[in-house]
């Protein structure tokens, strides 16, 4: 590839995309490094180039860290960015209506998550604290859980660890997963697995609430 393909190249995709953008991959490449402070823009560029090429290609960040894809297709992108955290990214959409659903998870060592939601030229979606209930471990907790091993439990929790992922069918499904078996010691755990559902279901339905539906 000529460098002067290249520079054009470049220059196109730091145009501001508002509704031009059709992928994932000109989202990612135009984010302003609020996701992404590791990576240039040129390092998301040849990493695009390098994944729809077919190579395996693991890119040096700015703290000399690599960081690599796991999964790229037009409305969904998976990226380790480093080796103690990973970013997904979904695009959601409802007509003309878009909005990025973005997915952080750090390994503290534990996965634990959090999700926000931008526009298309990366400003916080106006609503987006209402697109999604972060789960609590309460929610992961059966009603029958006795009163005093619930007390215990919480106590046991300094921090709730929750892990978040797009799955399914169209990757139309948000899973949360509480991270408490590699949490706590597995003699603890043991204690308060019988009364713990592992995972809660959400379904996605392009830029509307994204709602809990039946364990599946």
């Amino acid at each position: 590839m000529s460098r002067l393909f290249r520079i054009v190249a470049l220059a196109v995709m730091l145009l501001p995309l508002m509704g031009s953008a059709r992928t994932i991959s000109d989202f990612f490449a135009s984010e302003p490094g609020k996701i992404f402070p590791l990576l240039t823009r040129t390092n998301r560029l040849d990493m695009v180039d390098y994944y729809n090429n077919g190579q395996d290609v693991d890119m040096v960040n700015n703290l000399e860290g690599t960081s690599t894809f796991r999964d790229l297709d037009s409305t969904y992108l998976m990226i380790a960015t480093s080796g103690s955290r990973t970013v997904e990214m979904r695009l959601l959409t409802s007509g003309k209506d878009s909005l990025i659903a973005v997915i952080e998870t750090a390994k503290l060592p534990v996965c634990d998550s959090r999700i926000s939601f931008w526009t298309t030229d990366w400003q916080p979606a106006k609503n987006g604290d209402k697109m999604f209930a972060m789960p609590t471990i309460d929610d992961f907790i059966a009603r029958d859980m006795p009163r005093e091993l619930r007390r215990d439990l919480q106590d046991a929790m300094i921090f709730p660890v929750i892990n978040l992922t797009f799955a399914g069918e169209g990757l139309n499904t948000l899973v949360a997963s509480h991270m408490l078996k590699d949490f706590l010691a597995p003699s603890e755990y043991a204690r308060f697995e019988p009364y713990l559902k592992p995972h809660i279901y959400y379904r996605i339905n392009g830029t509307k609430r994204i709602k809990t539906v039946k364990e599946q």
